[in-house]
């Protein structure tokens, strides 16, 4: 009776412990690579969509206090917007460089993916921080913001609306004066 003892407790040991390998392995993979939110492959997804409707989206140019407005050819929409899809943001370029967070913000009612680039892969990218805002009720993206350093003075900030408009804002970082902004609207 007695070995049967030590026999079951020697089970119940090896069992248990094989166990904790098993937890172990399933939380040391990062969990972030289910979620990544790809930012590049979604706004090129909105770029066909513009292309393919054949509206010229309307340009608004704003440098050193003078304004110019136009139609943008319908083809000179990525070069415009060039900026912002290189380097792409993806889950297998960026995931292991940013730090993402998920919540909930009452004061614009939207569901926020906010990715921050951690500091020690600053000089591996460019890219300082992007935001993707979800409609909680529809789970369509509201916004999309990213924030990219272009110069070791200027960086450049993206407010893209869905099947709206887009707005870049080039900012000097010395100041914090805006330099120029460009706007597109293709929903008129």
């Amino acid at each position: 009776m007695r070995d049967y003892i030590f026999i079951l407790i020697f089970v119940y040991l090896i069992a248990s412990c094989s166990q904790n390998k098993a937890k172990k392995s399933t939380t040391a993979e990062p969990e972030s690579d289910a979620s990544f939110f790809p930012v590049g492959n979604y706004l090129l997804g909105d770029i066909a969509s513009i292309k393919q409707s054949g509206i010229s989206p309307k340009y608004f140019h704003v440098k050193n206090d003078i304004s110019d407005s136009s139609f943008l050819k319908i083809q000179n929409i990525e070069t415009n917007l060039s900026e912002f899809l290189s380097p792409k943001i993806d889950s297998i370029g960026m995931n292991s460089w940013v730090k993402e967070s998920k919540f909930y913000d009452e004061s614009i009612a939207s569901f926020t993916l906010s990715y921050d680039v951690k500091k020690d892969c600053f000089e591996k990218t460019a890219w300082r921080k992007w935001d993707v805002y979800v409609d909680p009720e529809t789970q369509k993206v509201d916004r999309v913001f990213l924030v990219k350093n272009i110069s070791d003075s200027t960086i450049a900030q993206l407010t893209w609306i869905p099947k709206s408009h887009a707005k870049i804002v080039i900012i000097n970082n010395r100041n914090s004066s805006v330099v120029e902004e460009k706007t597109f609207i293709w929903n008129y």
